[in-house]
């Protein structure tokens, strides 16, 4: 786990004048995303295979982080995990690395009787609630959204995914996601949750969000912690891929998380270049249980198109979970 001094985004001069209430403010966050080469010279000085890399492919696939997400990168290249999760690169675009791929690799598209909502598996639904994430992750298995426009779904189109589900018995488990969809006002988030709650064959609410990975101060809300306590069918479900990423600030906003009743799950993808490696892998679960998150999946990379080059070998999955076996709970 990274200690995180008080007032550490001081130390980035861009921050130096920024207040602890505005930086502890999940909304100034988002606000405040870098989304452009321009946000990012004010850090560091590009090489000109980093500009090139961001102009070529940023131009397809967006960029975009938090000023808290970005604070965790500790050297400006992609040998630095962070950096490498968010920073655009070549290979992405690259024809024959991302030979193989698929837009959409698990048909979620094909699989929507209504639009938003993917019915895969028989007693469960994936619930799209918005398009928008405060970060841009480079190994998104729904990477197809990066080329579409930033928002969030109308009522009119959460009403007709409550229609279905209501109208499906069958259905038992509803994954709210996204995009993030803890993005959302606290309004839209307990509408969704408030709606869902009330039909009364769905015993299990999960919502997959990164913002405890990349926005812990969205666990600061009073009134988002509110709606986690009143509802208590929902789950949360992180996703962190490296010990760079679990701060003393995630500890506290999962301390939060966890006083309202709701479990803390973790789910990993295995990535080449960041945690393909038995002991990265080994710290990653270790210091999530240390802050009280279990860890749950441990995703082989999706053949997602821009996503390719994250890839390992299956048999570098296998030496992983070998290795964590009897090593972790």
């Amino acid at each position: 786990m990274i200690y995180l001094e008080n007032e550490f985004w001081k130390k980035l001069n861009p921050y130096k004048n920024i207040s602890k209430y505005q930086w502890e403010n999940w909304k100034w966050q988002i606000a405040n995303r870098l989304v452009s080469l321009e946000d990012l010279k004010v850090f560091f000085n590009f090489n000109e295979n980093l500009k090139i890399a961001f102009l070529k492919t940023a131009n397809i696939y967006h960029f975009g982080t938090t000023p808290y997400y970005f604070s965790l990168i500790n050297e400006y290249s992609f040998d630095d995990p962070v950096f490498r999760q968010i920073f655009p690169s070549l290979e992405e675009i690259d024809k024959n690395i991302q030979k193989g791929s698929y837009l959409d690799p698990f048909n979620e598209e094909k699989l929507s009787p209504v639009k938003g909502l993917t019915h895969r598996y028989p007693d469960r639904v994936l619930f799209r609630a918005t398009n928008f994430c405060s970060v841009y992750c480079r190994h998104c298995m729904r990477k197809r959204m990066f080329l579409e426009e930033e928002r969030a779904r109308r009522k009119e189109e959460y009403d007709a995914m409550f229609s279905y589900i209501r109208q499906n018995k069958n259905i038992k488990e509803v994954l709210i996601s996204g995009g993030d969809p803890l993005t959302l006002p606290n309004k839209k988030i307990e509408y969704i949750i408030k709606n869902l709650y009330e039909i009364k064959h769905i015993d299990i609410i999960r919502i997959g969000s990164r913002e405890l990975v990349c926005n812990p101060y969205r666990f600061f809300d009073e009134k988002l912690l509110e709606i986690f306590d009143k509802y208590d069918k929902v789950w949360l479900v992180s996703h962190f891929n490296h010990p760079n990423e679990i701060t003393n600030i995630t500890k506290k906003a999962v301390k939060n998380i966890l006083s309202t009743g709701t479990p803390v799950l973790n789910q990993t993808v295995l990535m080449k270049g960041i945690n393909d490696d038995i002991y990265i892998m080994e710290n990653l679960m270790r210091d999530l249980l240390k802050v009280k998150i279990k860890p749950y999946y441990l995703f082989y990379a999706d053949p997602v198109e821009g996503t390719l080059h994250f890839r390992t070998d299956i048999k570098k999955g296998i030496e992983i979970i070998e290795h964590l076996r009897g090593r972790v709970s």
